[in-house]
């Protein structure tokens, strides 16, 4: 099998669900995976010189039918294999414009950056820190969610390069810079702890670079229901004004080249945009949920032990 993805293609959640629960129950199958800086119809084409405003390095538009015409010539007619798949993992480095190879989507990395969501303040942010916070606190979220005039949960990456965030809700965290350059590499992952006032919420954690110019890059980005967060084919509500857990995998998979003095930001929320099925948390069937059943504010206690878990080749 031969998997054609693009870091900013919508379908990439279910087409990396794909491969990666191909090669969960068969490690050694043979399947490939090339993904660089596409949305969904570059995928097929192998892209464009400029995506939502990023500047696409030159060596990631490839051209995808003549590769998978090949790929054919190479199964079916035992012809050469395309030379771009020098590994299982073939991926892009935004902005380091070279192409990298690895033999698993895990080897796209070296170490995973575990990075808290503290309720310690850092100008007009929190702190993302690698320490554990020692006292347990607390940021409170209040969510008036039959309000059709504010909306939450920014997370969608267009443009990819922004020069502000809406700050109006969510909560922000960023870290140090780093002191060298670093390759973000592969899926962010999670946990987070809350305690909630409904049996239900949707929720975004978003990913970004901030450059030392004060710029923000959109890495990566997860959206997900709590009550689906541990198992995917079974609901389990959530117990209002108990701490509850919910972890995070489905993240979109990235790379990208970090400049020496870069920092990762972290914003928090839930989702309630006028595009987005409103989840009230009431715990019956979302589809069937109307304003109605709104009632009394969302409110929610995100904890300072929350953390989400980077790959990154240092």
């Amino acid at each position: 099998v031969l998997t054609i993805e693009g870091y900013y293609d919508d379908g990439q959640i279910s087409g990396l669900h794909y491969y990666l629960q191909h090669l969960k129950y068969n490690p050694k199958a043979n399947h490939y995976l090339i993904i660089g800086p596409y949305d969904h119809f570059g995928t097929q084409s192998g892209g464009v010189p400029v995506l939502r405003d990023y500047k696409v390095d030159s060596v990631a538009l490839i051209k995808t039918k003549e590769i998978t015409f090949q790929w054919f010539d190479y199964i079916m007619k035992g012809g050469k294999k395309p030379e771009i798949l020098k590994d299982k993992v073939n991926y892009e480095v935004m902005d380091a414009n070279k192409w990298m190879h690895a033999p698993s989507v895990a080897k796209m990395a070296d170490r995973r950056l575990k990075l808290y969501l503290t309720n310690s303040k850092i100008g007009g942010n929190y702190s993302l820190s690698p320490l554990k916070p020692l006292m347990k606190g607390s940021l409170k979220q209040t969510v008036d969610l039959a309000d059709r005039n504010t909306g939450y949960g920014d997370y969608y990456p267009f443009p990819i390069i922004k020069d502000s965030l809406n700050r109006s809700n969510g909560f922000f965290f960023i870290s140090k810079p780093f002191d060298r350059p670093v390759q973000v590499n592969g899926m962010f992952s999670g946990e987070l702890k809350a305690i909630i006032n409904k049996k239900d919420i949707d929720v975004t954690v978003v990913l970004y670079e901030v450059t030392p110019g004060g710029k923000y890059f959109e890495l990566s980005y997860f959206i997900g229901r709590a009550s689906y967060a541990k198992d995917m084919t079974k609901r389990v509500l959530l117990h209002p004004g108990k701490l509850e857990s919910i972890p995070f995998t489905r993240t979109r998979m990235v790379s990208r080249q970090l400049r020496k003095g870069s920092r990762l930001l972290v914003v928090l929320n839930i989702d309630k945009n006028p595009f987005a099925q409103v989840n009230y948390g009431t715990g019956k069937d979302v589809s069937k949920e109307t304003v109605a059943d709104a009632g009394m504010p969302l409110k929610i206690e995100w904890c300072n032990d929350s953390y989400v878990s980077v790959p990154v080749k240092m």
